[in-house]
């Protein structure tokens, strides 16, 4: 049976906070989500300091590579074109050489014990509205997304399956004129199909309280048809706001909930653990089913920690085979 491997995104300010989180559930958290965006005086931070941080605390990162140059209002609306045209090589060429010598290990040699790893997730949730290198949100294609993914992985197409996996993701729905299909790279181009997936609950004007099942079916039903591969969830959390305001309880059955649905159906799922536009945190959020205490300082969801036990204890008893070959590749 295949493990489901656990992960979280937490800000790399706040790697403590990680570290804190993997002693209240008693359970490792396999994998770090991380943000960078495309900035070439950023390699350094990148392969010098935020990976060797998530590596060093015991987790694989699963990159997450956004085409802003470096910012969003920086970066022009037609980039997916401008990537697939060949006006980011040299960038590209100076982040694959970059991340050649981080996966290689302090030894400096590929296929050695000291070898790292990284799930790498370029240019996410293009099937939405919000990002200029999505079709619905800025001057670009389909075809030019296609072309600018395919572009990238070519510039780093020697780095070995064993030590990076590409990481196609999609938002849960299509938010515009373009599906989520018509942005597929083809399966030479991709290791892992993901989605993310959120619970707004009834914290926007727009929302309303949705099932995992209401969130992820039919998302996670295209992905199988489209592609014979492993399918992940970079992000997934749960607001707790109601119409009758904040239940904590509810977004306790929630996670219980997602966490069942989504462990017979995904290979990889991390929790978004920051409270960003609404309460998504399930550790050291603004709320909690358990109140800060003398034993354990934070706001917690005892439903998340109950869930990723049972995750762990349903792994082989070898630690390191929670994150190894097979759980890297999602067999």
């Amino acid at each position: 049976m295949t493990t489901t491997l656990c992960g979280a995104y937490v800000r790399p300010d706040r790697i403590a906070v990680l570290d804190a989180m993997d002693e209240w559930a008693g359970a490792r958290h396999a994998v770090h989500v991380v943000f960078v965006p495309w900035d070439p005086d950023g390699l350094d931070h990148v392969f010098d300091q935020l990976l060797p941080e998530v590596w060093n605390a015991g987790r694989v990162p699963l990159l997450t590579w956004e085409p802003y140059t470096p910012t969003p209002d920086s970066t022009p609306p037609d980039i997916a074109a401008r990537i697939a045209e060949g006006a980011y090589d040299d960038y590209l060429d100076a982040w694959a050489e970059r991340l050649r010598g981080w996966l290689a290990g302090p030894d400096g040699a590929l296929g050695t014990a000291d070898d790292r790893r990284c799930f790498l997730r370029p240019g996410h949730e293009m099937n939405g509205d919000w990002y200029p290198w999505a079709p619905a949100g800025g001057n670009t294609t389909p075809e030019e997304y296609v072309a600018m993914w395919r572009r990238v992985h070519d510039r780093m197409d020697d780095l070995p399956a064993e030590r990076l996996q590409w990481v196609w993701c999609v938002n849960h729905v299509d938010v515009g004129s373009h599906t989520a299909e018509a942005c597929y790279p083809g399966d030479e181009f991709v290791d892992w199909v993901g989605l993310d997936g959120f619970n707004w609950g009834t914290s926007q004007e727009w929302s309303g309280w949705a099932s995992p099942a209401a969130v992820f079916d039919e998302m996670l039903d295209r992905l199988d048809a489209l592609a014979a591969k492993p399918v992940c969830v970079p992000e997934v959390a749960s607001s707790s706001v109601t119409a009758a305001g904040h239940d904590p309880s509810r977004k306790a059955a929630w996670i219980r909930d997602a966490f069942d649905y989504l462990d017979d159906r995904v290979a990889l799922r991390c929790w978004f653990n920051e409270d960003k536009e609404t309460d998504w945190a399930a550790f050291d959020g603004a709320r909690g089913t358990e109140s800060p205490d003398g034993a354990v300082p934070h706001w917690r969801y005892a439903a998340y920690r109950d869930a990723t036990t049972d995750i762990e204890n349903r792994a082989v008893a070898d630690e390191t085979a929670f994150v190894g070959d097979a759980a890297f590749r999602g067999e």
